[in-house]
């Protein structure tokens, strides 16, 4: 996980596999950085897979930044992952972005 800032917003790029163990990693790793900014962007753009596990965490990741009032914005995903937020209607729960530029706008 690399985090930088860009525009006010913490930007954190993913890599690799997401499943219940990195999820899990991830997620902390970014509820860890809440203290230290309201905006948040996740790239996906080196992920390579994600199962329902990993976007389990995801979706605990959104939830506790909801309560928390921070914005979160995903993007650069991989066209398959984008279909499982799509398809399981996440799509529409998420800001989800097509460019880095988008996402920092």
């Amino acid at each position: 996980m690399n985090v930088t800032e860009k525009n006010g917003k913490k930007v954190i790029s993913l890599e690799g596999e997401i499943n219940a163990k990195t999820g899990l990693d991830y997620k902390n790793g970014i509820k860890a950085l809440f203290p230290s900014s309201n905006a948040f962007v996740i790239s996906f753009k080196n992920v390579v897979y994600l199962n329902s596990s990993g976007l389990r965490e995801i979706i605990d990741l959104l939830k506790q930044a909801t309560k928390e009032k921070k914005e979160l914005r995903l993007t650069e995903m991989a066209k398959d992952i984008r279909e499982m937020f799509a398809f399981t209607g996440l799509d529409k729960v998420f800001k989800i972005c097509n460019t880095m530029n988008e996402a920092l706008a």
